[in-house]
């Protein structure tokens, strides 16, 4: 037994390591057992607990005390309850005065000093009580009122500014949630953490803690799409050990297979490849095929099964893969009666994985199929199962029949695998590709994997073309057998000719015994075989039918030929390297596509624009006579029609460009409004005249219409009218930065906010696009200014008013930034003495000046602070002194004021010193750091910003809304004023 020990004794020696904290509560627990006075205890141990309280940093001597506090008091509880349950042993009643009254003592202080302004205080006493009620064991209970105030208490400091605080309210209330009490304040506290607490401490924190539940089970899920690794890593570990495969649905189970496998982060996939795979596998004890069946494989669109069984091969050696898959009968093939779809897709893929491990593979490999002939006529008799009359439309046969294609589509991914270096194999597999495309009842999706088969086997262009177009032909035009019923002539010679025979059968029998009497046995013989030959001409006349059959070719015209031939020509074209059509591929357009245009089935005209967009990639000629068709198939037809003639013309004019169809590249957008007209005009001056306007052709058109698409209220064609002209501006097919104004504020809107592709091929445009070089950076300078005023003058009533101005300019001066660029051009090294942000500043100086009370002047005052203007040319840093000192007296608004007097002390700083390259922003010196807490700062520098706008705008009144309502006239008054205000813009 060890000695007793003193309060002082047990926290000096229990800082040092855990090791000892067993002896020491037992030595200090003697010590409490032989105290009379309790109270006096009770005031000594807080107050050597207090020392702790007041240290935030994580030290691990604090840590040490606080686990022995917590460990003692829980201890002396145990004690207490064991010896009151033995006095009363009839109760069952268990109340705080049962806890003991060291363990009340402590947890009422902490409860105290919870809400101190303390931060290390908040952060110690939330421990506390969470080591507290941890150490109190599995079945402990408290009294109900303690409970009440730990759990009123701990979800007030939930909301604590202080991130570690919260994280520790977090896990002291993990034990108070109850998951069936759909609602529960713990568990909506927690969920609203996981999806909006910038801390990632605290996203964590809640993770660990929340009870999986149908309630709480997709807040659970999203949290796999978490910013922070770590989360998404955590929430893949919290995923696989407490959420069985079955409480999710399908589409959950392939989303989390799908992130977690293709995340950027290798933590990331490793946890869910070791995690959540291998525990979904455990489940099916191991069988791989079982577990594909839980994905859906058939109905599943993408490639989510193939990451899984790529995990799952890689873990194990290739020969125990082939040894292992015992579906394959003595003719390396699954038998037709045990093919299902996740076998297939398991052999289809784990050839495909074989192919990859070089001579190893390729002598596995061997044993998993049989030689192609074998293979084709493996396919050929399984193909044949996809003609089955659909009928009344059966639920049971159309299943089938999608459960054969998809089993159809793996055979053909495993042919493709096949060694055709035997010209045997290599034709017999070119003879089924033909008939399976010519068959009838070989579906349309099947024409990709047989097409690419093709090419693989024809290497020459001109056969390609040849071949296809004579299968295309057999489709359209197959070969019919006609019976007609033979006429009455010829049915009466029929009966003649019959009758002719019996006549003389008649006759040679009567010969014939008449020979055989007198025993002429020689010509016996030969009337004998007169006699066969005459009842065989009986019997052949009397076998003919009264129908005679001929074959002739019928053209078809129903939709589903109709959709299989198109996708045949479709999938030819694309793998063409061909740079015009020669007679066939025009006969096949002429008499095939074009006419499709016109046809009523959605689907045909689909796939007739998707032809006429890839014969345009073919020749340049055709594009030129076909694009005004496809910009008018645009505008009036179904929105899938619309978006594949959009994609067709963009192609178009980023591969050919504008100057293909005579159109000036740096003409804008004719659907801008009346005031971005005027400002072009002012722009460009006398420069457009009558010849450019004669010069327009139907590729002008097309890129006015297309710039008014980015205002469309089909969110796919705007998405793809946005990417199409953000790839033109990026290969330098357009220069307009009106364009790149719309860009920026369609990204920016939040009525795009659901649109994801959109909003992530913008957000990777733009920054490609500025830092690609200088002329980029000066095409965003010219937009920077209208994009901001378009923000400033939008009324209350739209969208863009909740756009943060701010944020816009922080953008922009990030783009606009010289030191970003990524490749410098040696010619603009050499000449330019002068960076964007200095004809920028001067912009925005003479822009304040111009309106010094206009709406937005607080965000251009700002952005003055944030250009990374250089001070080499002193003419410069002079004029933008002067201009400083004109703003200063011509604003009145104080935070605006406050900004340039700020910007005029960075400017004359840097006159002063005369050394250096560059002026120190604000926003080079705030962009070290903004992650999680940081963020704070920002939101409420920014609500007092705009609680001061507030005021203002009370005092402007009426002034600012003419002011937004009549922004044209705005602009005139201020064109017209520009040049007397201030410095002339470099």
């Amino acid at each position: 037994m060890g000695k007793s020990k003193t309060i002082h004794e047990a926290f000096v020696e229990c800082q040092t390591t855990t090791a000892v904290h067993t002896k020491l509560i037992s030595g200090l627990k003697k010590t409490y057992d032989k105290t009379e006075d309790k109270d006096t205890f009770h005031q000594e141990f807080l107050q050597h607990l207090k020392y702790a309280l007041i240290v935030f940093k994580r030290e691990p001597a604090v840590e040490r005390v606080l686990e022995f506090a917590a460990k003692f008091a829980a201890s002396v509880t145990d004690e207490e309850v064991a010896v009151c349950s033995a006095d009363d042993e009839g109760e069952a009643e268990t109340s705080g005065k049962g806890m003991g009254d060291l363990l009340l003592f402590v947890f009422n202080f902490m409860l105290k000093v919870h809400g101190a302004r303390d931060r290390a205080v908040r952060f110690r006493s939330c421990q506390m009580i969470n080591k507290l009620l941890n150490s109190m064991g599995q079945e402990a209970d408290i009294d109900d009122d303690l409970y009440t105030r730990i759990y009123d208490g701990m979800l007030i400091r939930l909301r604590d500014v202080e991130a570690l605080v919260r994280v520790q309210a977090v896990l002291a209330l993990a034990r108070l949630q109850d998951p069936e009490d759909a609602n529960c304040p713990v568990i909506a506290a927690y969920m609203y953490l996981l999806k909006c607490d910038l801390s990632h401490d605290v996203r964590r924190a809640a993770l660990v803690s929340i009870a999986p539940s149908a309630k709480t089970l997709p807040t659970i899920l999203t949290t796999t799409r978490d910013v922070k690794e770590s989360v998404r890593k955590l929430a893949y570990e919290i995923i696989s050990e407490k959420v069985h495969i079955r409480a999710l649905t399908i589409a959950q189970r392939v989303k989390l297979l799908k992130h977690g496998l293709s995340d950027r982060t290798a933590a990331v996939k490793e946890a869910c490849a070791t995690k959540l795979l291998q525990s979904w596998l455990r489940t099916f004890d191991g069988n791989v095929l079982d577990f594909l069946k839980c994905l859906d494989v058939e109905n599943s669109t993408d490639d989510t099964a193939e990451l899984a069984l790529n995990v799952i091969f890689n873990k194990v050696s290739p020969a125990e893969l082939v040894d292992n898959f015992e579906l394959l009968n003595e003719n390396h093939v699954i038998p037709a009666a045990n093919l299902t779809c996740e076998g297939a897709l398991y052999w289809h893929h784990l050839c495909a994985f074989l192919k990859t491990q070089g001579a190893t593979g390729e002598v596995l490999i061997d044993n998993l199929v049989p030689t192609v002939s074998a293979f084709c006529e493996y396919l050929q008799s399984f193909v044949k199962t996809l003609n089955t009359a659909v009928g009344d439309a059966n639920e049971t046969v159309v299943e089938e029949l999608l459960k054969n294609e998809f089993i159809a589509e793996q055979l053909l991914h495993i042919a493709s695998l096949l060694d055709l270096s035997d010209e045997v194999g290599r034709k017999r597999l070119d003879s089924t590709i033909q008939e399976m495309l010519i068959a009838p009842y070989v579906p349309s999706p099947l024409v990709k994997q047989l097409v690419e088969l093709f090419n693989r086997i024809h290497t020459n262009d001109e056969e390609r073309i040849t071949i296809m177009a004579e299968i295309i032909a057999d489709v359209r035009e197959p070969i019919t057998t006609v019976e007609v019923e033979i006429s009455d002539e010829e049915k009466r010679k029929k009966e003649l000719k019959l009758a002719s025979i019996r006549v003389q059968l008649n006759e040679t029998r009567d010969t014939l015994e008449d020979l055989v009497a007198k025993q002429d046995f020689g010509k016996a013989a030969e009337y004998k075989n007169m006699l066969e030959d005459l009842e065989m001409s009986k019997a052949s006349l009397m076998e003919q039918s009264n129908v005679s059959t001929y074959e002739k070719k019928e053209e078809k015209s129903d939709p589903a030929t109709l959709v299989k031939c198109m996708r045949i020509a479709s999938e030819m074209m694309q793998q063409l390297s061909v740079n015009k059509l020669n007679p066939t591929l025009q006969t096949l357009i002429d008499t095939l596509v074009l006419p499709g245009i016109q046809n009523q089935d959605p689907a045909v005209r689909n796939l007739a624009v998707n032809c006429i967009g890839l014969a345009s990639l073919l020749s340049k000629t055709f594009a030129c006579q076909q694009l005004l068709l496809l910009m008018q198939i645009s505008q009036v037809d179904q929105e899938t029609i619309k978006v594949t003639a959009l994609q067709a013309v963009f192609d178009l004019l980023h591969l050919y460009g504008l100057e293909a169809f005579k159109v000036d590249g740096a003409v804008p957008s004719a659907s801008d409004d009346d005031a971005d007209s005027e400002e072009d005009e002012e722009d460009q001056g006398e420069e457009g005249d009558k010849e450019e306007k004669q010069n327009k052709t139907a590729a002008n058109s097309a890129v006015a219409i297309l710039s008014g698409l980015l205002d469309s209220e089909s969110s796919e064609i705007r998405t793809v009218a946005a990417e199409g002209m953000a790839k033109l501006l990026l290969a330098g097919r357009v220069s307009s930065p009106k364009l790149l104004r719309r860009l920026l504020i369609l990204w920016h809107n939040p009525t795009t906010e659901e649109d994801l592709h959109l909003r992530q091929c913008l957000g990777a445009f733009f920054p490609v696009f500025a830092m690609a070089g200088r002329s980029q950076q000066e095409c965003v300078e010219q937009a920077f200014l209208p994009t901001l005023q378009t923000l400033f003058e939008a009324p209350t009533t739209s969208p863009l008013a909740s756009i943060n101005e701010n944020n816009v300019a922080t953008f922009l001066v990030h783009l606009t930034d010289h030191r970003n660029l990524k490749i410098a051009d040696s010619q603009d090294t050499v000449v330019e003495d002068s960076t964007v942000h200095d004809s920028l500043s001067l912009k925005i100086c003479n822009e304040i000046l111009v309106e010094p009370d206009a709406p937005g002047i607080r965000t251009l005052c700002k952005t003055l602070n944030m250009l990374a203007v250089s001070h080499t040319n002193q003419t410069l840093m002079k004029d933008l002194s002067l201009l400083a000192g004109q703003m200063i007296d011509a604003v009145e608004e104080k935070l605006s004021k406050k900004q340039l007097v700020k910007f005029q002390q960075t400017v004359e700083k840097a006159l002063n010193s005369g050394a250096g390259a560059e002026i120190k922003t604000d926003h080079e010196m705030g962009a070290s750091s903004q992650e999680d807490e940081g963020v704070n700062s920002q939101e409420e520098d920014t609500q007092d910003t705009k609680d001061t706008q507030d005021t203002q705008e009370q005092h402007t009144g009426e002034e600012a809304k003419k002011s937004r309502s009549g922004g044209r006239g705005n602009k005139e008054s201020r064109s017209g004023r520009r040049g007397q205000v201030g410095i002339a813009r470099n």
